[in-house]
């Protein structure tokens, strides 16, 4: 039965082990995954996005439904009979009365 190496671990250098921790008995750690979800779990440790998300990408996915509303409340001002927005003073009246005083 031949181990294979994996192209990770023939590339990173073999570092030298330290005494002490060779002194240490560790307990070992093991996941077991069932045979089920192995395949699942394998694609989820690599779910890496393959380029970085320009800014624009990013701010579009995040500006997605945050659009300017319409302005619905709009009414006719009874002095000029200009368009205003409904429970506000309408602009032309308001220029008109500071020209007088």
């Amino acid at each position: 039965m031949a181990m294979s190496i994996s192209p990770l671990a023939r590339a990173l250098p073999q570092l030298p082990r330290f005494s002490l921790l060779s002194a240490i008995a560790l307990p070992s750690i093991s996941i077991s995954v069932p045979p089920l979800l192995s395949d699942l779990w394998d694609s989820v440790l690599r779910a890496v996005p393959k380029k970085k998300t320009s800014h624009m990408k990013k701010r579009h996915r995040q500006m997605a439904g945050k659009a300017l509303k319409d302005v619905h409340s709009l009414n006719k001002c009874p002095g000029c009979g200009q368009v205003k927005r409904a429970h506000l003073l309408c602009s032309n009246c308001v220029k008109g009365r500071q020209g007088k005083s």
